[in-house]
């Protein structure tokens, strides 16, 4: 069987449908049966990123559940930019996926050279979940109250991560507007930011809970605060929220799956049934929760829905905070 994002496993009823609907599927159609590509689930960061590890099994799964290879197409680069681009730019054909991130819409709001958001279409959101203040395990601040005396006794000397991960931009810029300038160092991907916070070459860094738990349980880094309103019911629930220092800071990120724009409805419903079916496996729904994120699952328009509320969220954000795309 071969996989057809469009409907069945059928070969016959498959190749009549790829014809139609898929011109690109169809070339690869040889004597009575099919030979398909692999579907790329192209991720917009390095390999051990916070999509790293969730991004293979994500592969895996799908794959099972479609028959078919699904393969992870790493293009870091641009606060996300090369990715988005690269998949807004291939056939709407269910080959081509992206691995959505909030830096899909946070980028039009902190670069002068983004990408409209419009340009893919979502699939599913997979997860959301929190980020953690991070600094060295070693280090002499304890809480938010620290960071911020730090930041305001040498204005513009302390540095943050920025650039890795859209919500560690986002984070360290209103944490910049609370407390006082502050150095931005941007890394390729929160794997080097979290190497360069152990090696005391940064001094903050924001990172999801899911990427960053190892660490700070090896004590390598230090976890001073959670960016959800609410205290983490897992791992970090004795961490308290930054809000409770910093009044209404609240940043949640998420992952999802999306497609180029012009995919037609039936390959997006189709993609939308299996990954479904692949968050709720009991080893998808336990590998969440040891991350410390929250599964989401359910319909494209939900996660369309939650697109345009953080669009809205992050446009008040960058203007309160007076944030300039650089």
């Amino acid at each position: 069987m071969t996989y057809s994002p469009i409907a069945g496993f059928g070969v016959a009823a498959l190749a009549a449908l790829l014809a139609v609907s898929s011109p690109a599927a169809a070339q690869t159609q040889t004597g009575s049966g099919l030979v398909s590509k692999p579907v790329r689930l192209v991720v917009p960061g390095p390999p051990g990123g916070p999509a790293g590890a969730i991004s293979l099994m994500i592969a895996n799964k799908l794959g099972k559940h479609i028959n078919q290879t699904v393969i992870v197409d790493n293009r870091p680069g641009a606060g996300g930019n090369i990715a988005i681009e690269h998949v807004a730019r291939s056939p709407g054909d269910g080959f081509t996926l992206f691995f959505g991130v909030p830096a899909l819409i946070t980028n039009q709001f902190f670069q002068k050279h983004s990408i409209d958001p419009s340009v893919l279409a979502p699939v599913i959101q997979l997860n959301t979940g929190p980020f953690l203040l991070l600094v060295n395990g070693k280090s002499e601040l304890n809480s938010v109250n620290d960071v911020v005396a730090k930041i305001r006794s040498a204005p513009g000397a302390i540095s943050c991560n920025s650039g890795a991960v859209a919500l560690s931009t986002v984070s360290c810029h209103v944490l910049q507007a609370y407390a006082g300038p502050m150095l931005m160092v941007a890394y390729p991907g929160n794997a080097q930011a979290l190497a360069a916070l152990e090696r005391n070459e940064i001094n903050l860094a924001f990172d999801f809970t899911s990427s960053s738990g190892a660490w700070v349980k090896d004590g390598k880094l230090k976890a001073l605060a959670i960016t959800s309103k609410n205290r983490n019911t897992g791992d970090f629930k004795d961490v308290p929220p930054v809000g409770e220092t910093i009044p209404g800071f609240e940043l949640v990120g998420w992952q999802g799956i999306m497609v180029p724009k012009d995919t037609p409805r039936d390959i997006v419903m189709n993609l939308n049934a299996a990954l479904n079916k692949v968050l709720a496996e009991d080893e998808m729904v336990a590998f969440v929760r040891n991350g410390n994120l929250e599964l989401a699952g359910g319909t494209p328009e939900a996660f369309a829905d939650r697109i345009k509320r953080d669009t809205e969220m992050f446009a008040r954000i960058a203007k309160e905070a007076k944030i300039e795309p650089q």
